[in-house]
């Protein structure tokens, strides 16, 4: 495939009007469905950021996830995109989403190239709004888990995502409440939440502006 092309069609993609909030919660759990579910952020929310790794390999784009250990948290044992909450010393959220991809995966790579980013997203559970930002590398990085934060690394084909298939809902006990959950199912992994609702814009704009990922 064309990379230069791939580049320049997204780049030019995230510039124009994001599908937005409501695309999002298309991939929302029934939970987040619940009318007057609180969709922005507060006055005294945290601001976070997330990264979208994107390289070529084998003729395909992959991007990259990662399963967190299980801990007394909200976030215990789910997969999420490299990212975490802005620090004092971050000039940007780029930065911020630069810095915990280099913490958690070890990609401390100055040759991203940082292509835009998707829709801030609210998430009421942990009072932050969490900004995607996508990024670019031109061949398939060396990545290692930091053994604290992250049980596992999880490259994952883009394309297979458009599977209409992959998207199922099942029922899962979350905060001793049993939800219908809606998930991207890959190889028997359960993507969902934030993580899913993220995705699934991307993926949406990728639909829409026919972007070619192998």
């Amino acid at each position: 495939m064309n990379h230069d092309l791939f580049i320049k069609s997204l780049e030019s993609a995230l510039g124009k009007d994001l599908p937005g909030t409501d695309v999002q919660w298309e991939m929302a759990s029934s939970e987040r469905r619940i009318e007057n579910y609180p969709r922005h952020k507060k006055k005294g929310s945290q601001l976070a950021a997330v990264l979208m790794l994107l390289y070529p390999y084998m003729d395909d784009i992959y991007t990259v996830f990662i399963q967190r250990p299980l801990y007394e948290g909200v976030h215990s044992g789910q997969i999420s995109f490299p990212g975490g909450k802005m620090e004092e010393g971050d000039r940007s959220l780029v930065e911020t989403a630069s810095r915990e991809a280099c913490e958690e995966i070890s990609l401390c790579d100055n040759e991203l190239l940082i292509l835009g980013m998707l829709t801030p997203l609210y998430i009421p559970v942990s009072d932050i709004e969490a900004s995607p930002v996508v990024a670019f590398c031109n061949y398939k990085p060396d990545l290692a888990p930091d053994k604290n934060e992250v049980v596992s690394i999880i490259e994952a084909r883009l394309k297979d995502f458009l599977d209409p298939g992959i998207i199922k809902e099942k029922l899962m006990k979350i905060r001793d409440e049993e939800i219908m959950v809606k998930y991207f199912d890959h190889n028997g992994l359960v993507i969902w939440g934030a993580t899913a609702m993220m995705l699934y814009e991307l993926l949406v704009i990728l639909e829409r502006e026919g972007i070619d990922i192998g």
